[in-house]
């Protein structure tokens, strides 16, 4: 699969089997990541331990349980919902604390490896949720855990696995507006 294949056929999954991911793949998308054009500093860190993926997993639906945020709330209140999928592997991207550049930064290695993961057979999704189980009260210990650096902070997730049923949405994007000036 060539790389506009690969992004014209990535879909966000939302739903994984427990299967793990082979460590050369998980190894040729973290190196995707870290490809990326970025400016700045920027960690990655791999979670796979089940045990801290349940913790984020629900910590982070707790905290949209108890947001202001009406769309949070629906979403965590559905039955069965899990704000990781089931996904059996999340990378968390951080950049130390008031980067002026760590949105972008870390989202262009975010997609990097959305595209890799789809262009070797592997579901996967970006996600801002891990960021309620950080920014909890039992937060910077689920950091220490995860291995974000103290004086980092947490930018945004992707989970990668093998997709179990269908993708969230289709990969066209026929809704964004283009113009041209010429």
């Amino acid at each position: 699969m060539n790389a506009l294949q690969a992004i014209f056929e990535r879909k966000s999954m939302r739903s994984y089997k427990k299967d793990p991911v082979p460590e050369q793949a998980l190894e040729d998308i973290l190196k995707a990541g870290s490809c990326a054009p970025v400016a700045g500093t920027f960690q990655i860190s791999v979670i796979t331990n089940p045990e801290l993926l349940k913790e984020i997993n629900d910590t982070a639906k707790r905290g949209m349980l108890s947001s202001n945020v009406p769309f949070m709330v629906q979403r965590a209140s559905l039955p069965g919902y899990e704000p990781l999928y089931g996904a059996p592997v999340l990378i968390v991207l951080s950049s130390p604390e008031n980067s002026p550049n760590a949105a972008a930064n870390t989202s262009c290695a975010a997609e990097n490896m959305l595209i890799a993961a789809t262009s070797l057979g592997l579901g996967s999704c970006y996600l801002g949720s891990p960021r309620l189980a950080f920014g909890s009260e039992n937060g910077k210990a689920m950091e220490a855990d995860a291995k974000i650096p103290e004086g980092y902070a947490f930018n945004c997730g992707v989970i990668i696995g093998y997709q179990n049923g269908e993708a969230f949405r289709s990969a066209s994007r026929e809704d964004v507006k283009i113009e041209y000036v010429r």
